[in-house]
C-alpha cells in the first residue's frame, strides 16, 4: 500500500451523495455614487444618467464625468448576487453508495494505480482485512463498485484481481476539460476512516475533508468549517434530522474537533490531518521516492548495458536499443527533484515517470542540455492527458 493517495473530489462527492439542487444568495456592500446629495440636485449628468438607456455613449460619459466629479459624495449600496448550485450538473451523476462499498473506493486508491487507474494483482483476502469484514462482502461490494461504473475489474485467480479506477485519469485534468481535482489522503487518515461504523458520520466527515481542502485551495491555510443542519442535510437522506446528524458527529473520532451549538456544527481538523500538513508529508515522500527510483535506474542501466536484460517497470525507457550504442545513468540536481515532486503532487508519481521517459530518450539519451527539467516533464505530462482527453 501507499502511504499517501490521491482520490477524485467528482468520485468521492458522487459517492456519498450529491447534495440537492440549492439556490445561495450573497449579500455585498459597494461604494456608489449618491446622486441624492445637494451638489447633485441641478447637474445635468445627472439628468444624463437618469434620462438615458445605461449602454449608450451620453450614459456612460455622463458616468465617466461624475467619477471625476469633485463634489461627488459616495453611500453604501447592498447587492445581492444569486448561486445556482447544482452538483449533478458539475460532478456527474453516479448512484451513492453504503458504507463498505465507499470504504472499499478509498481502499483501491492505496494500491497504487499505474496513470491510468490500473491496479494489477490485488488480493481480496487483504482487502478484507483492512475493512475488517469476510471475503464475501468484499466480492459483492466490488459487485457494486463495477456495476456502478466506479471500476472495472477481472478475476485472475480466485482471490487476486486485476482492477481500473475508471474516473482515474480525470483526476488530473483542468476544469475546462471536465478535471474537479483531487483530495491527498494519508495512510493514517485512511485508518482512521476506516473505523467509522455509521453511513451518516462517514459521508458528513468525508464531506467536511474535502469542503476544507476546498477552502485551502482558494488561499489558506484553513483548519475548520461551519455547516448549518440545513447545509448538511442537502447531501444526506431524508430521514437524517439534526438530532440524528448530532448523534452521528459525537461518536467517537480522531479526525475533527467537533463543536456543537444550536444552528449548526463547527468541524476543527485535527493537526495530524491537517490538509497543508498532509501535502507537505506527501512532497517529502515524493522526493524519497524520486531518490530511490535515480538509485533503482541507474542500477537498472549497468544490467541493461551489460546483457541487455530490460524489466517490464522502465520498459518505455529501454524500447530504442537500435538507435544508442549504451543507456546513459541519470542524475537531478536538488532543484529538479523538488519541482518533479511538486509534479508529483499535481499529476501522481506514476505520471511524472511515464513523462520522465520521453525526456530520458529526448534529451538525456543524446546528451542535450536540459534548462529546465520541471517545465520539459510539466509540457510532456500536458501532452499525455490532452491525448487521454481526446480519446476518451
Amino acid at each position: 500500500m501507499d502511504n499517501f493517495a490521491n482520490i477524485g473530489k467528482a468520485v468521492l462527492i458522487q459517492s456519498i451523495g450529491l447534495q440537492k439542487n440549492y439556490i445561495e444568495v450573497k449579500e455585498s456592500e459597494t461604494s456608489v455614487i449618491d446622486y441624492n446629495n445637494a451638489a447633485c440636485t441641478d447637474c445635468k449628468y445627472k439628468a444624463f444618467i437618469q434620462a438615458f438607456a445605461p449602454d449608450s455613449e451620453a450614459y456612460l460619459s455622463a458616468c465617466e464625468a461624475c467619477r471625476n466629479c469633485p463634489h461627488k459624495i459616495f453611500t453604501q449600496k447592498t447587492e445581492y448576487k444569486k448561486i445556482y448550485h447544482n452538483e449533478t450538473n458539475r460532478f456527474g451523476y453516479k448512484p451513492r453508495l453504503k458504507t463498505n462499498a465507499i470504504k472499499l473506493l478509498l481502499l483501491l486508491h492505496f494500491y497504487h494505480p499505474d496513470r491510468f487507474g490500473i491496479i494489477k494483482n490485488i488480493d481480496i483476502r487483504e482487502l478484507a482485512e483492512h475493512l475488517h469484514c469476510d471475503i464475501k462482502t468484499v466480492k459483492n461490494n466490488l459487485e457494486i463498485l463495477n456495476r456502478y461504473a466506479y471500476v472495472t475489474y477481472a478475476r485472475t485467480d480466485s482471490y487476486i484481481i486485476t482492477l481500473c479506477l475508471n474516473d482515474y485519469t480525470s483526476y488530473y485534468l483542468p476544469a475546462r476539460q471536465g478535471g474537479r481535482g483531487f483530495i491527498v489522503l494519508s495512510k493514517k487518515l485512511l485508518s482512521q476512516i476506516l473505523e467509522i461504523d455509521t453511513l451518516v458520520t462517514l459521508r458528513i466527515y468525508l464531506r467536511q475533508l474535502i469542503s476544507i481542502d476546498n477552502l485551502n485551495a482558494k488561499g489558506g491555510p484553513f483548519t475548520a468549517i461551519s455547516n448549518t443542519y440545513k447545509d448538511l442535510k442537502r447531501f444526506l437522506p431524508e430521514y437524517c434530522k439534526p438530532n440524528i446528524i448530532r448523534k452521528a458527529v459525537q461518536t467517537s473520532n480522531d479526525i475533527f474537533t467537533i463543536t456543537l451549538n444550536t444552528n449548526g456544527i463547527r468541524f476543527e481538523i485535527k493537526d495530524e490531518y491537517n490538509a497543508k500538513k498532509q501535502k507537505e508529508s506527501c512532497y517529502q515522500y515524493y522526493i524519497h521516492q524520486l531518490h530511490q527510483f535515480v538509485m533503482d535506474f541507474n542500477k537498472t542501466v549497468t544490467s541493461v548495458n551489460v546483457n541487455n536484460s530490460i524489466p517490464a517497470r522502465y520498459a518505455e525507457y529501454f524500447n530504442d536499443r537500435q538507435t544508442v550504442d549504451y543507456y546513459r545513468l541519470i542524475h537531478f540536481k536538488d532543484y529538479e527533484v523538488e519541482d518533479l515532486a511538486m509534479l508529483s503532487l499535481q499529476y501522481s508519481f506514476d505520471t511524472v515517470i511515464y513523462a520522465l521517459s520521453s525526456i530520458y530518450k529526448t534529451y538525456i539519451l543524446k546528451e542535450h542540455e536540459i534548462k529546465n527539467l520541471g517545465g520539459l516533464v510539466r509540457t510532456a505530462i500536458m501532452a499525455q492527458l490532452k491525448t487521454s482527453y481526446q480519446a476518451a
